[in-house]
C-alpha cells in the first residue's frame, strides 16, 4: 500500500470535471486522495488500493479486542519483541 501520510489535493469540481481523465491516472498511480470541493458537498476520490486498506482497517478495528491489542503492539520496543515463530 503506498504511505498514508498524502497531501489531500482540493480540486473544485470544474477542473475535475474538466481534467478528469488525468486526475484519475494520477490518483491510480500516485495513490494520493484528492478532495473534491462543491458548494453543496465535498467528496474524496482514491485509488482502489487506498479504499481497500481503509475498508480492511475499519473491518480489523470493528473487531473486539484487535484494536487494543494492536496499539499495545506499537507501544512495544522492537528489540523486545520475539524473532522467531513456535508454530
Amino acid at each position: 500500500m503506498t504511505d498514508s501520510n498524502h497531501e489531500m489535493q482540493p480540486l473544485q469540481l470544474k477542473d475535475v470535471q474538466d481534467n478528469f481523465e488525468q486526475i484519475f491516472e494520477d490518483v491510480s498511480v500516485r495513490g494520493g486522495p484528492v478532495k473534491i470541493l462543491r458548494d453543496t458537498g465535498n467528496a474524496i476520490l482514491v485509488s482502489d488500493e487506498i479504499w481497500r486498506g481503509v475498508t480492511e482497517t475499519l473491518n480489523l478495528v470493528s473487531i473486539c479486542g484487535v484494536r487494543e491489542s494492536i496499539r499495545a503492539g506499537m507501544r512495544e520496543n522492537i528489540a523486545d519483541t520475539a524473532t522467531g515463530l513456535d508454530w
